[in-house]
């Protein structure tokens, strides 16, 4: 019997980034070994003010067509897929994210890592960060993967560089 993974995805541009493919391709393998059914999300945010609530992390429909393209993409690769949109406030992703994960019973949160930073203590985007802390089963990180990134010592590739961790037991 299969089982769900749910891929978080963001739409920074129309087209997925490349933190958002390498997400994509370590899931598409993930659950073309497994069987398991891909739920590919991405989460609305909206700030509520003065001027009413507006729509901050991305234009309209982008957020759709990105997730549109990516489940066709999984498709296409004979894997079983369906795209879901969600709508949060403002600073409320990770627990959007972990919500959907809860309601598909997935047993796994992927999500690509945007993160474009080297300081030592901030290797993560603030929603994969979030995530990490949150999550009450297995979460993981895809680095992205592009022509400055550079491979570190002893890793074979991006699937031997993701960053892996299971939340529960030790949250305090």
């Amino acid at each position: 019997m299969s089982k769900n993974i749910l891929l978080a995805v963001d739409a920074a541009t129309r087209d997925p980034a490349s933190h958002v493919l390498a997400a994509v391709d370590m899931t598409r393998d993930l659950s073309r070994d497994s069987g398991d059914h891909v739920i590919v999300l991405h989460v609305h945010e909206f700030a509520t003010g003065r001027f009413g609530r507006i729509r901050v992390d991305c234009g309209d429909g982008e957020g759709e067509a990105v997730v549109d393209k990516i489940v066709a993409g999984l498709q296409a690769a004979g894997v079983s897929a369906e795209g879901e949109i969600r709508e949060v406030n403002l600073g409320h992703i990770a627990r959007a994210i972990l919500h959907a994960a809860q309601d598909h019973d997935a047993r796994l949160v992927v999500l690509g890592s945007s993160s474009r930073t080297d300081l030592p203590r901030v290797p993560l985007g603030s929603v994969a960060s979030r995530l990490l802390h949150m999550a009450n089963r297995p979460v993981l990180i895809v680095p992205r993967t592009d022509a400055h990134t550079e491979p570190v010592p002893g890793s074979s590739g991006s699937s031997g560089s993701a960053v892996a961790a299971t939340a529960g037991a030790d949250q305090g």
